[in-house]
Parts: C-alpha cells; sequence; structure tokens
C-alpha cells in the first residue's frame, strides 16, 4: 500500500495536469474565435502559447508516469486509480480522477473544433498570410482605354 503523503502528492499533480488542460481548453476556444474572424496574428500567438503549456503538460505527464513507479502503479489506467488508493483517500481519488477525465474531454472536444475550425478555414488564412508578406505593390499610372 502506498503511504499518503506520496499519495496527495499524486492527487496534487492530477489538479495540476487538470489546470493544464483547463488552460490550453481555454486557448483552444481563443484560438476558434480568432480563426473565425481571420485574426492571424492571434491565431499565430495563441499557436505560440500553446507550444509552451503543451511542453509543460508533457512535463506535468512524465511526473505523473514517475509517480506511478514510485508507487508501484505505472500502467494503473486513470479509471482504476481510486481503487488502488488508500482507504482514507479513495473517495477524493475516485473524484479527482473523474474531474481530469472530464477536463480532458472538453479539451479534446475544444481542440477538434479548432482544428475542423483551423482546416475550413486554412486558404482564407494562406490568403491573408501571403497579403501581409507580400511586398507592397509599386503604383501604376492608371491608363485610360480611349477605343471606340
Amino acid at each position: 500500500m502506498t503511504d499518503t503523503a506520496m499519495w496527495r502528492k499524486y492527487l496534487s499533480l492530477l489538479e495540476s495536469l487538470g489546470g493544464t488542460l483547463e488552460e490550453l481548453t481555454g486557448m483552444e476556444q481563443e484560438k476558434t474565435k480568432a480563426v473565425s474572424q481571420g485574426d492571424l496574428p492571434a491565431v499565430e500567438e495563441l499557436m505560440k502559447r500553446e507550444q509552451v503549456i503543451s511542453l509543460s503538460l508533457r512535463g506535468l505527464e512524465q511526473r505523473r508516469e514517475r509517480m506511478l513507479r514510485e508507487m508501484e502503479l505505472a500502467g494503473v489506467p486513470l479509471r482504476e486509480l481510486a481503487g488502488h488508493a488508500p482507504e482514507e483517500l479513495y473517495q477524493e481519488t475516485k473524484d479527482a480522477a473523474e474531474t481530469l477525465r472530464q477536463k480532458y474531454d472538453v479539451f479534446q472536444a475544444a481542440s477538434e473544433v479548432a482544428r475542423h475550425t483551423l482546416e475550413c478555414n486554412l486558404r482564407a488564412i494562406e490568403k491573408m498570410q501571403k497579403a501581409q508578406d507580400a511586398p507592397p505593390e509599386e503604383a501604376q499610372p492608371h491608363q485610360a482605354d480611349f477605343r471606340v
């Protein structure tokens, strides 16, 4: 049986993972809005921020896996975690695991909407990007065509 102090640290880590997922979910929603509005600079900025948060999420996930190994629970899925918890932390573990799963589901849904919106608007975004990157055209004098 795993000691209570270590288990509480693990539950705290799950809470941190949930917070990070919420942050990513918010960014996905912002990205969807920015793409829908054709706000390319905002999309680019959100994608940069998303990469940073994703790296943080990866670090938290690696820490979670390491803690599971230390508690001799490597490979135990989140849905089965409560069954391995110290008796006094059973309900807290069950609630934490369920909350994290729900936050992940919400993140996945928001991410899917953002991805779909981005794909649908990709051509328009590419045109805007080309227009932003293109050198300004030289003004050409207007030539009237007086042919009859």
